[in-house]
């Protein structure tokens, strides 16, 4: 019961399914004459269903995909392949595993033993292999070899996370449920490294989950959110961010955020995250770093009367992006459709290009998903429906339209990763 609903909470608070019309055509709103030949990396969009990659703003858009119900697209770290779900994203229907080549080339839709969820895939930093988790789980290449290095007696993964280099991951069992354990079973914390067979660092206490956020940057550590009563109405109003070495020991509580996995985010050896409790978004919500292994946070400033939300770090230290918006106060918990839209008129973004600047205001009016290339030299997020590429001292260069999410909207939470993905190269 309790996993079924929080994967339930999962896809409505997570996942936006693409919708949309016709083959998308690039923009070229940049800056200069020379904006339509810019060069984006790879930009992989969702348009009926289909995978289409653009590779330059205005440029032409080449189809990967035909005939198919993908969404959620997400590439490999070496730009070589992109992973994507198959399938329908409506309740209890199945969804299969895809990967096609950015070249469109060596196109797979496998059949695996369990049904694949977004937010439940996820490639190796290193290599090319997609760890699926659920029942079981499983490692799976491009060329179809798949291999289940987990596979619990009685239970499930429902957490899972790559180790920032790749060479090893940590993942969480949580018991099923019976008569006998419903009042005292717990979620297990285990790592791999190396190879070597997994072990448990960590066990919560009786009816206590474990969410899982992922490793430190470093990979000395994991953080987590521990769920009382494995409870997605409690996980909905915030839960304590937990820090914790690989070693093990007593779990270090960073601060109290959403468990948004996007609004956990690298700056350098420390984690940027979104403090404050509350499912709404638009209240109460604060932008902190904070030193995992200390327990350390301070407080970034936004401007007065904003929230911050939608953090992007960047393993280059110093180099951070953030979203602010109104702050409605706690008296405002279902706004209309209008005063929704009005409030996410006033979502602007800012850069911090480096340790001391000041952060620089970069666009405003309708801006979410900001993400860094993986240099940290050009940032990408999306406004007013398209994507867009900042890259500093070259301003702003509008790339693509995307298809909207088909929930924009969970208490002020909203993602458009179901519709596009970037590889972050040039």
């Amino acid at each position: 019961m309790r996993t079924a609903a929080l994967a339930a909470l999962t896809s409505l608070i997570l996942i936006g399914a693409a919708g949309c019309s016709g083959p998308p055509a690039g923009s070229t709103q940049g800056k200069g004459p020379s904006a339509a030949q810019t060069k984006v990396g790879g930009l992989v969009l969702v348009r009926r269903g289909d995978l289409y990659l653009v590779t330059r703003a205005g440029g032409p858009a080449r189809r990967l995909t035909k005939g198919l119900s993908a969404s959620h697209p997400l590439f490999s770290p070496d730009g070589r392949y992109v992973a994507f779900l198959d399938g329908s994203a409506a309740a209890g229907a199945p969804q299969r595993v895809g990967i096609v080549g950015a070249d469109g080339k060596g196109l797979h839709v496998f059949r695996t033993a369990q049904q694949a969820l977004a937010g439940n895939v996820a490639w190796r930093p290193s290599g090319d292999v997609l760890a699926l988790w659920g029942a079981s789980l499983q490692f799976l290449r491009p060329d179809g070899t798949l291999r289940t290095p987990v596979r619990p007696r009685s239970g499930s993964v429902i957490g899972f996370a790559w180790a920032p280099a790749g060479g090893g991951y940590g993942y969480v069992v949580t018991p099923t449920v019976t008569a006998q354990n419903m009042s005292v079973r717990a979620d297990a914390l285990y790592v791999s490294a190396g190879g070597s067979p997994a072990r448990r660092i960590y066990t919560a206490d009786k009816m206590v989950g474990i969410l899982l956020a992922g490793y430190w940057p470093g990979g000395k550590g994991l953080l987590f959110w521990l769920d009382p009563s494995h409870s997605a109405s409690l996980a909905a109003d915030g839960l304590p961010l937990e820090s914790m070495p690989l070693g093990g020991g007593t779990p270090r509580t960073l601060a109290t955020t959403l468990p948004y996995r996007q609004w956990v985010q690298p700056d350098g050896q420390d984690v940027l995250v979104v403090a404050g409790d509350g499912r709404i978004a638009w209240s109460g919500k604060a932008l902190e770093r904070c030193a995992p292994l200390t327990g350390t946070c301070t407080s970034l400033a936004a401007p007065p009367g904003d929230v911050a939300i939608d953090p992007a770090g960047s393993r280059a230290v110093g180099r951070v992006a953030y979203v602010t918006a109104k702050d409605l106060g706690t008296g405002v918990w279902s706004p209309s459709q209008g005063g929704l839209a009005a409030w996410q008129r006033t979502r602007t973004l800012y850069v911090r290009t480096g340790s001391g600047a000041a952060p620089q205001r970069v666009a405003a009016g309708g801006v979410f998903d900001p993400t860094w290339s993986a240099d940290g030299s050009s940032l990408a997020y999306v406004r007013q429906g398209a994507l867009w590429l900042w890259r500093p001292g070259k301003g702003s260069l509008r790339v693509a339209t995307l298809a909207a999410p088909a929930s924009l909207d969970y208490y002020g939470f909203t993602t458009y990763r179901a519709a596009f993905a970037w590889s972050g190269g040039e």
